[in-house]
């Protein structure tokens, strides 16, 4: 029972540690994680996305001061902070759509399931067994007492550790189709395999885009067959969305992290960019069920992605995610995934936009 009692506390010390590294790296991930997680007081999680891998850290190493009073309090503040992770995965399990998230780091599979759920129930009871032991005054003797069998478990529960974690293989994330893809700086590519960003030059034109000889980084394929809803029901497949103006298409899913910063950058870019070429944000469920705040936020600029048909067809890696669709019949731009990876492709076609205006080869739209 002792060493029950004992490995507890390393175990948490473990989990929080590498948590709480792996968190300091990742604060926009971690926010993500919130606003996927429907943490109320959204305006506070920067600040707390700052100060808990910190709090994380601290706790790991505070629990091993020898004094008991510091150790217990230390310990119970472990084991809240691993019954809030329970409760918040558990409510995330009830909704439909599938959630990721952050709680221990970038390092753990993002996609809340069952065994997320198992995971954090296991991390809670070894929370209140870290309460027994460092109240019982079993860390403090241990740690003073016998230190050399302290760091012969600890070695022992690090190997064992890091013999399941090679053996079950790594969690590297995997853009599902419902959940949306980590929002990471990775090299997105288009489809045809070219660099995700379009570079406009002097003589192209945002309706007809520049000829393919005037490419030098983006290899122009031909915009494929898939389908969107619009609101009244109606399908369109993408090349006739496309076919007099061309289109931006922004893939998101509400409630998802990164989907959500993106969709708040939404109304700039309409209003920007709805001069010369259509914005549109495509959404993974019917565009009468949206949610009033999304909305808000795209207006009439949304569309259904049925089936998530026009994604797979353009090659985007889950949402959010964007392309730009010329109105010569072929892809202009992308798909590029990541929330971050979006807003700088998007910011990126407005700057060249203006530049192109300046330099007087398209019109510039009146206010």
């Amino acid at each position: 029972m002792a060493t029950l009692l004992i490995a507890a506390p390393i175990l948490l010390s473990l989990t929080l540690l590498i948590s709480g590294l792996a968190k300091l790296g990742a604060r926009q991930g971690t926010e993500d994680a919130m606003t996927s997680l429907r943490i109320p007081l959204r305006s506070f999680h920067p600040s707390v996305a700052s100060v808990l891998p910190v709090v994380e850290i601290v706790l790991a190493l505070a629990v091993w001061i020898p004094f008991v009073p510091l150790q217990v309090m230390a310990s119970v503040v472990i084991a809240l902070l691993m019954v809030t992770y329970l409760v918040i995965i558990a409510r995330a399990l009830s909704w439909e759509e599938t959630v990721e998230c952050s709680c221990f780091g970038t390092l753990a599979s993002p996609t809340v399931s069952r065994t997320t759920l198992v995971r954090n129930i296991v991390l809670s009871m070894l929370g209140v067994l870290g309460v027994i032991a460092a109240g019982s005054g079993l860390m403090t003797h241990i740690l003073v007492r016998q230190p050399l069998g302290l760091m012969g478990l600890g070695t022992v529960l690090i190997l064992a550790v890091l013999v399941t974690a090679l053996a079950i293989g790594g969690t590297t994330p995997q853009a599902d189709e419902t959940a949306p893809a980590a929002d990471g700086s990775h090299d997105a590519r288009s489809a045809g395999g070219a660099p995700a960003h379009t570079q406009f030059r002097d003589s192209d034109d945002v309706d007809g885009l520049p000829e393919e000889d005037e490419l030098l980084d983006y290899e122009r394929d031909r915009i494929p067959a898939g389908v969107l809803q619009r609101s009244d029901g109606s399908l369109m497949t993408l090349r006739q969305l496309a076919s007099h103006r061309a289109a931006l298409l922004v893939f998101v899913s509400e409630g998802c992290g990164p989907c959500e910063r993106v969709l708040d950058q939404m109304p700039r870019w309409i209003e920007d960019l709805s001069p010369l070429l259509q914005v549109k944000a495509v959404l993974s469920r019917p565009v009468d069920q949206l949610r009033e705040r999304t909305t808000g936020r795209v207006g009439e600029h949304a569309l259904h992605d049925v089936q998530f048909s026009a994604r797979e067809a353009l090659g985007g890696r889950g949402a959010p995610s964007a392309v730009l669709l010329g109105a010569d019949g072929l892809l202009a731009g992308g798909p590029v995934s990541g929330g971050s990876t979006v807003i700088e492709f998007v910011d990126e076609i407005w700057e060249q936009l203006q530049q192109a205006q300046a330099e007087g080869e398209l019109p510039v739209a009146e206010g």
